[in-house]
């Protein structure tokens, strides 16, 4: 009969139904029968009426109870299965759930409309099929990386949605999401006892990434993509609805489409002033070969001359191009093809660092004429390139900016220690608290330290006095023990070995590289105990495995410690040119290398901008052109630079190069890429999309103007139109037959 209500808990109130025989039962208790001698001729008239008036009351009493109970039904809205005997009674209201493949790929102009027209077209044709009157729902969600869920609305308000969704999505689909949410809402009905019927509608244009991608990937599990999508449709399926897909597309399986697929930087990476390299990826998503495809590049808005590339079908080609950064900072390249079916892969943008070059200062202990006798010569000597490279076009090709001062100028308070990214300490004796003071502020701020020992250390004890803490707060990553020397120069130490995977010690990793530091003669050096937060990158042969080099984090920069001479004194390194500069620039790259952000964003995906200089007023402006204000407070860091308040992913739906703006500053460029994947329009068949899951169903096309076939009938009914009707009638039949009672009875009396 009934299976349920859609609100359960308002069905309590047919106990209501109760309240007139409570009032009638109550009412009787209070009257008493009294006795007196005219009675006897109303009783004798009574006898005769009695079971007539009986018989009235009880009846209009039913009335009443039936009314209340009639009221209390409506309001709850009972439904019941195809198959109850009350079939018949049911209310055909409709729930339409309703998804949108607002993907990218939609963007896609087989003619002069594109499919996302097609799908919006659709979706307003099933709109027309709901009847507001009746009670009809839809709930509307629009697909892409993330869903965008709408409320329970009318056809009308449905409509208005739909005509505020002008254009696709910048982003992929995630089926899985999407259909989870469908799962979810359906569960929540459920549980509500409500939406049994509820039709789902998916309208896609059946890209094959976003079906059969999945499908493919499920032994694998690649990502976890095609466990997600069966789990969700598990979800669906227990409930005994289906989804129900429509197929938008183009109709070519496979249509035509050419993307840009990536832009890499060879080499390095670039410096202001020297030329580099890009790539750029080009991908042939169809079935036939295109030949002298151009291929425009542009940095800063500068446009480069273009070059032609054939691209092979369904393959890629690379266009490579050279760039030279004029100046240091970030910088936007913006690649684009000419114009074809699908224009949102046409163009892509990346977000390149030109870092300024490192500010190095080198704290010499034991400077010297020569550069074979002077402590930091070698080590001068790699920073420092020869005097007709120092400038290009006005702008430093070096990677360096070395400045050199003796150790008592560490102290000054004009000493450039604050604008360095990077200081040595070559061989340099005990310092003063002032000084330690100075670096510890300089390292904990996001500097690098490395520091080097030699015979102007002396007493070891007194020399890391104020470098190293037991407590871990020094800035020593260790505790030195003793000097170590060989007992003459026909017998040395060998690292022995050491961490490839280090950035500094990568390039020793190849085995053709390796001897280059694994065999260099070391005679002298100091043992020191590595504190526990201490990292060792490299070990000597001797029995106790001491450490060559040493690593630890002090605030937001680093300390290495090399335990020996960074000159030909205790080693052999520097008179290796293979083993001393491949070592010296990886070492100091790494450690003076400061925070790097990065740019290049997916859709969606929010980001917290750091940028040099105090942004006032600062306002984002996107490719587009419009522009934002940035509200809120931006922070401080301890580096000297400046975090602005984070812009969420909501600032950057759109794929192309935004820039924050500020007063007195260059623009800082952020590039939201497009997912290359969407690029490729293959799509999946009917028979292909069914066989991922039995809750899909692609819908037949049966009508002469294209239109999916309607959906069965809802498999549930609502039944409270009735039994409002019910209530009126009872009501009625109450006031007519109590003023029929009471007219009767005064003509009695």
């Amino acid at each position: 009969m009934i299976e349920g209500f859609l609100n359960p808990g308002l069905a309590i109130g047919a106990t209501l139904a109760a309240v007139p025989l409570v009032i009638h039962l109550l009412n009787r208790q209070r009257h008493r029968p009294q006795r007196w001698a005219a009675m006897r001729f109303v009783l004798a008239a009574h006898r005769k009426t009695r079971r007539r008036v009986q018989l009235e009351n009880l009846l209009l009493l039913l009335l009443r109870m039936l009314a209340v109970a009639a009221l209390a039904f409506a309001v709850a809205r009972p439904f019941a299965a195809g198959d109850s005997p009350l079939a018949g009674l049911q209310e055909e209201r409709r729930d339409l759930v309703l998804v949108i493949d607002g993907s990218a790929s939609t963007g896609y102009r087989a003619e002069v409309e594109s499919v996302f027209d097609r799908i919006q077209e659709r979706a307003a044709a099933l709109l027309e099929g709901l009847d507001e009157g009746r009670g009809d729902r839809v709930r509307v969600i629009l697909a892409g990386a993330r869903p965008r869920v709408f409320p329970w609305t009318d056809p009308k308000d449905a409509r208005s949605i739909l005509q505020s969704i002008e254009e696709p999505l910048d982003e992929a689909l995630d089926l899985a999401l999407a259909l989870g949410e469908v799962a979810n809402l359906a569960e929540e009905s459920a549980r509500r006892g409500v939406g049994g019927g509820a039709e789902i509608r998916l309208l896609s244009d059946l890209q094959e990434s976003s079906f059969l991608a999945l499908a493919v990937a499920d032994e694998a599990a690649a990502g976890g993509a095609r466990p997600a999508l069966a789990e969700q449709l598990s979800r669906i399926d227990a409930l005994d609805l289906q989804v129900l897909v429509e197929d938008l597309g183009p109709r070519d399986l496979t249509p035509p489409n050419l993307s840009v697929e990536s832009i890499l930087v060879l080499g390095e990476g670039p410096r202001a002033g020297s030329p580099f390299e890009v790539a750029v990826g080009v991908s042939n998503h169809g079935e036939r070969e295109l030949l002298a495809e151009r291929v425009a590049l542009q940095v800063g808005g500068e446009r480069l001359p273009s070059l032609r590339v054939d691209v092979p079908a369904r393959g890629t080609a690379e266009a490579v191009f050279t760039l030279t950064l004029d100046e240091p900072g970030y910088h936007d390249i913006v690649v684009s093809l000419e114009g074809d079916r699908l224009k949102v892969d046409d163009r892509r943008a990346r977000v390149v660092l030109a870092p300024p070059p490192l500010e190095v200062l080198v704290v010499n202990g034991a400077p010297a004429d020569r550069v074979e006798e002077d402590e930091a010569g070698y080590l001068l000597a790699v920073l420092e390139p020869p005097t007709d490279e120092l400038d290009v076009d006005g702008v430093s090709g070096s990677p360096f900016r070395v400045r050199t001062i003796s150790p008592t100028e560490l102290e000054d308070a004009d000493s450039p220690i604050e604008e360095a990214d990077l200081i040595v300490l070559a061989n340099v004796p005990a310092l003063p608290r002032g000084a330690i003071t100075r670096l510890e502020e300089q390292v904990a701020a996001g500097s690098g330290l490395l520091i080097s020992v030699g015979d102007r250390i002396g007493d070891l004890a007194g020399w890391s006095e104020n470098l190293f803490q037991e407590d871990g707060t020094g800035l020593l990553p260790g505790e030195p023990v003793r000097r170590v020397s060989a007992a003459d120069r026909t017998r040395y130490y060998r690292v022995n070995e050491f961490d490839d995977q280090h950035p500094a010690l990568t390039f020793f990793g190849d085995e053709r590289w390796r001897p280059l530091l694994t065999e260099t003669p070391f005679y002298d050096f100091v043992a020191f105990t590595p504190s526990p937060t201490a990292r060792v990158l490299a070990t000597f042969d001797d029995t106790a495995r001491s450490p060559f080099l040493m690593e630890r984090a002090y605030g937001d920069g680093k300390v290495v410690l090399w335990t020996s001479s960074v000159d030909r004194a205790w080693n052999r390194v520097p008179d290796s040119p293979g083993t001393f500069v491949p070592l010296v620039l990886e070492l100091v790259q790494d450690l003076g290398s400061r925070f790097q952000q990065e740019r290049n964003l997916s859709v969606g995906s929010g980001i917290e901008l750091v940028v040099e200089s105090f942004p006032r007023a600062a306002s984002l402006i996107s490719p587009s052109g419009a522009q934002r204000p940035i509200e809120g407070d931006s922070t401080e860091r301890p580096d000297r630079r400046w975090s602005l308040p984070m812009l969420d992913g909501s600032w950057m739906e759109s794929v192309g190069v935004y820039s924050v703006r500020a007063e007195g500053a260059r623009a800082e460029p952020v590039a939201v890429q497009f997912d290359a994947r969407e690029g490729d329009l293959k799509r999946a068949t009917a028979l292909e999309v069914e066989a991922i899951h039995p809750a899909l169903r692609v819908a037949t096309i049966s009508n002469d103007d294209g239109a999916a076939a309607p959906a069965a009938a809802p498999k549930r009914g609502e039944l409270w139109r009735w039994l409002a009707l019910a209530t009126l009638l009872f009501l009625v039949a109450e006031s007519l037959w109590g003023a029929w009672i009471g007219s009767r009875r005064r003509y009695d009396s």
